[in-house]
């Protein structure tokens, strides 16, 4: 809108440059230096002090003059206008519009705050600044009211027409001509007159004139001499923004108006554009004043409305003067510092001031609010109480009608609180909330800082993943309190076991790491990891508990291992494995053969995918014998892996690969259908053979499906529950009571047989075994192992084979008291078979036997020697004999499909 360019202050639009002179300049000089310049007008000096102006509407006044006087040499302040009108500088354009058409004036000084000149303001000013030009655009020239052309025979003397121009306040009149091509004089050619001396009465040489080509510099020269020729003129259907850009293209103030019949009918000046949009404005200016009162109403009710909205805020809110005295506040002000309004109306705002800011930090502040009006951030303040608190703050400058600033309101709100809650959220987001040690993400941080410190001076960095020994037994037996106390003694003990400057982070259950900073020598490492060891190896109490946990430490180097931190992290872990491997409570560091061992998991993991959906596993069955009778009790149904490249391949070369990838669960799956039906067909063909022996890895039995498929396979095959056996390792026995409890409750209830196998290798527990409904246990073949081997052996095996036999005497009695029935594996030698016939051992298994073989290769009815003819019959020698060439050997094939 047109109102809102008029709202652009005048000091906006004037350069600074305008054109002056003493008043003793002569009005030759003043008219010459105007028409160089193509001023309009020339500002009469008396020092600082603007005393006149001359205009080029003054320059007509100059016909009045007597024939003889002395144009040329006049002084300029004999003619000039005075006094200046002069307008301040924030005067609005629109307002300055309206006092240069109620006053008639042409031209105004511009002054600053302290009078000083600015620059001039002209009518083109307003035409050219005005910002109307879509305005412009919709109105053609003949909506403009301009006046009828004045004309004038060209034999008129100059003087006449000047007089004539004055009289009717005219800016030019058109020149007629015999031939019919009109001219036109306006002041400005009156300046050049003037300016050349053309107006004086003295004679002079012709000069070359912008009409004929011939001036006359006689006063009483005639105006067809002096006119512009021809007249340039424009058609009244063009737009007004058309006729001022004409006007500005051509360094013109007046073009002639054509109708349609091309006639002239009008002269269109600067000054009628300009009176055109101040008509506008006017007409928009009423409708600002209406809007206006409007306004003023709803201000004076919004200012009702914020009064409430202030006092009802929970924010709260003060407003003081300019030197931060408070006049107002609300009652959330009150409420959030403990002041009340009386306590602190008239003193200054700093009485809030906690001290924890530093001076730099208001002196900005209030910078900020002198330079921009407005500060926001956070802040420390004090309330009545003492209490420091921290609050987020807002000031705002509040101005006057003048734009000034007046007064300053702060709203404040008391974040204290949100902002505990977000350093705590920060804090978990990089710290372990159970240790507050570093988490994963803070590790790989500082590990990418150090590796980079290192880097630049030439040192190395160890990284050290620990991982603690058996520590699920430690949750499953005594529950997750004990363990997660064990864990914060655990975190302390590693904190304080390696060097300020080294990181100790927490990844996850049980796994921890380390950073450890400038190293130049790798043993320096061993010795950490050596105290490590020792440190966490000790007893940890918690409560009236004590717990004894060992770590297993991995070790990888930068640059020597990697250059990236997940890459030496992820080898750190293998050292780890490695480190369990070889009897864990030790350190390995990382070697690149465990990297092509990693490898070679990765490729036994697809191929024993592949293996699944080929059908490439297949089960061997090892029978179990009475050891009184001699009968056949159970066969053990035990995996092998038809490798279409490796052959036969025992469980020991597939089985723990299947466990970490957890193919264990459909592998385990396939042992049991297989082995249920090849029992049901057993069945049908009326071969006894007791109850199938199927081992059970704690994976499948942890697996949310593993009872339903149970069922299904049960179903599937016609097998009696009866006729099943779970072996299950003494280790998944023993842990997660509830949840074993349950599960073996439920397996028992189905009429299914469970026994404990390798019994005495892990945390054997006799009393715990009375909660559980297990039925059988299997000892161990290693307590076996050194019994009766060789008459010759060494001292020391004698030793041990006393001490193993001691053991299986005590397992076996306790299990009687018990009620379980006892089966012995790995019975190789006649003398085992005679030890354990002594002890009253319920069963044995074992290559003196029968080795494990394929379905069709099973003995049926078949005996072994029983109580009548016993050992001593020659039968047990016989096989022991035969299997003793290669006992060492087939004791791994005995695999289950756990382990």
């Amino acid at each position: 809108m047109v109102h809102h360019t008029l709202d652009v202050e005048i000091g906006q639009l004037v350069s600074g440059s305008m054109l002056e002179c003493p008043p003793h300049t002569s009005v030759h000089e003043a008219a010459r230096r105007m028409a160089d310049e193509r001023r309009s007008a020339i500002v009469v000096m008396d020092g600082a002090r603007a005393v006149g102006i001359w205009t080029e509407h003054d320059a007509l006044a100059l016909a009045d003059e007597p024939d003889r006087t002395d144009i040329r040499n006049m002084p300029v302040e004999a003619v000039m206008s005075r006094p200046v009108i002069a307008l301040p500088g924030h005067t609005r354009l629109g307002d300055a519009a309206l006092q240069f058409r109620s006053g008639g004036i042409r031209h105004c000084l511009v002054t600053d705050e302290r009078g000083h000149s600015l620059g001039i303001l002209t009518q083109t000013d307003f035409v050219m600044n005005q910002g109307a030009e879509f305005f412009l655009r919709m109105k053609t020239i003949d909506s403009v009211n301009a006046a009828a052309p004045v004309l004038v025979d060209h034999e008129l003397s100059v003087k006449d027409a000047m007089r004539l121009m004055r009289a009717q306040r005219l800016s030019a009149v058109v020149v007629a001509y015999p031939d019919g091509v009109h001219g036109i004089l306006t002041e400005r050619d009156i300046v050049g007159l003037v300016a050349n001396g053309s107006l004086d009465d003295a004679p002079e040489r012709f000069a070359a004139g912008p009409a004929q080509g011939i001036v006359n510099a006689n006063a009483n020269a005639t105006v067809g001499f002096h006119a512009s020729r021809p007249l340039r003129c424009l058609r009244q259907s063009q737009s007004l923004y058309a006729a001022r850009q004409y006007l500005i293209e051509h360094r013109m103030r007046h073009v002639g108006i054509l109708d349609q019949h091309d006639a002239l009918v009008g002269v269109l000046g600067l000054a009628d554009i300009l009176d055109d949009i101040e008509h506008e404005y006017v007409q928009e200016l009423q409708i600002a004043l209406r809007e206006r009162d409007d306004a003023l109403f709803e201000s004076r009710y919004n200012l009702r409305l914020a009064d409430r909205v202030v006092e009802s805020s929970l924010d709260g809110v003060m407003v003081t003067d300019l030197n931060g005295t408070i006049e107002r506040v609300n009652p959330a002000f009150t409420r959030l510092t403990g002041y009340a309004k009386a306590e602190v109306v008239g003193r200054n705002a700093n009485l809030l001031s906690s001290g924890r800011q530093a001076a730099g930090f208001y002196r900005a502040l209030w910078e900020s609010l002198r330079e921009h009006g407005h500060w926001q951030g956070e802040i420390w303040n004090r309330k009545k109480s003492g209490e420091l608190y921290l609050e987020y703050l807002s000031i705002s400058g509040i101005c006057d009608e003048s734009g000034r600033y007046t007064h300053y309101a702060a709203i404040f709100s008391d974040i204290t609180g949100r902002r505990l809650a977000e350093e705590r959220l920060s804090y978990l987001a990089t710290h372990d909330a159970l240790t507050g040690l570093p988490n994963r993400t803070l590790f790989s941080e500082r590990l990418e800082h150090a590796m980079a410190r290192a880097q630049r001076a030439g040192k190395r960095v160890a990284v050290m993943f620990v991982d603690l020994d058996r520590f699920k037994l430690i949750n499953d037996t005594l529950g997750h309190g004990i363990g997660d106390e064990t864990l914060k003694v655990i975190a302390g003990r590693l904190r304080h076991g390696v060097r300020e400057t080294d990181t100790v982070a927490r990844l996850g259950g049980d796994e921890f790491t380390i950073v450890a900073e400038d190293i130049e020598d790798i043993r320096d490492v061993g010795r950490i990891a050596q105290s490590l060891l020792e440190v966490i190896g000790r007893p940890v109490s918690v409560g009236a508990q004590s717990v004894f946990v060992t770590p297993s430490i991995g070790i990888s180097m930068f640059p020597d291992d990697g250059a990236d931190p997940k890459q030496l992290l992820m080898q750190a872990d293998r050292a780890m494995y490695e480190a369990k491997e070889v009897g864990k409570n030790n350190f390995q560091f990382f070697a690149a053969t465990m990297t092509s061992s990693a490898k070679e998991r990765i490729v036994l993991e697809g191929e024993l995918r592949e293996a699944l959906l080929n059908g490439e596993f297949r089960l061997h069955y090892q029978p179990e014998y009475d050891l009184r009778s001699g009968a056949l009790t159970g066969v053990e149904a035990l995996i092998r892996w038809q490798h279409p490249r490796r052959g036969l391949v025992g469980p020991d070369q597939f089985i723990p690969a299947a466990e970490e990838s957890a193919l264990i669960v459909p592998i385990g799956g396939w042992v049991l259908r297989e082995a249920c039906r090849q029992a049901r067909a057993w069945l049908d063909e009326g071969f006894e053979f007791g109850r199938i022996a199927v081992n059970l890895s704690g994976k499948q039995c942890r697996h949310d499906g593993f009872l339903h498929e149970l069922a299904g396979v049960l179903s599937d095959t016609g097998l009696p529950a009866r006729r099943l056996q779970f072996e299950l390792v003494e280790s998944m026995a023993m842990t997660g009571r509830d949840e074993t409890a349950a599960l073996l409750g439920e397996l028992a209830r189905r009429g299914i047989s469970l026994a404990i196998d390798d019994f005495g290798t892990g945390y054997s527990a006799f009393a715990y075994l009375q909660s559980l409904p297990v039925d059988t246990l299997k000892i161990d073949r290693s307590f076996l192992a050194q019994i009766g081997e060789r008459i010759d052996a060494p001292i020391d095996e004698r030793e041990a084979g006393a001490a193993d036999g001691a053991i299986v005497r005590a397992i076996v009695a306790m299990a009687k008291a018990l009620g379980i029935t006892v089966v012995a594996e790995g019975v190789e030698y006649d003398a085992q078979w005679r030890f354990l016939r002594e002890i009253g051992c319920d069963r044995v298994q074992g290559y003196l036997l029968g080795r494990p073989v394929p379905a069709e290769r099973l003995a049926r009815g078949a005996r072994v020697g029983g109580a009548e003819s016993g050992a001593e019959s020659g039968a047990g020698n016989v096989a022991g004999n035969v299997a003793k060439s290669d006992a060492k050997s087939g004791v791994a094939l005995t695999a289950s499909a756990q382990a």
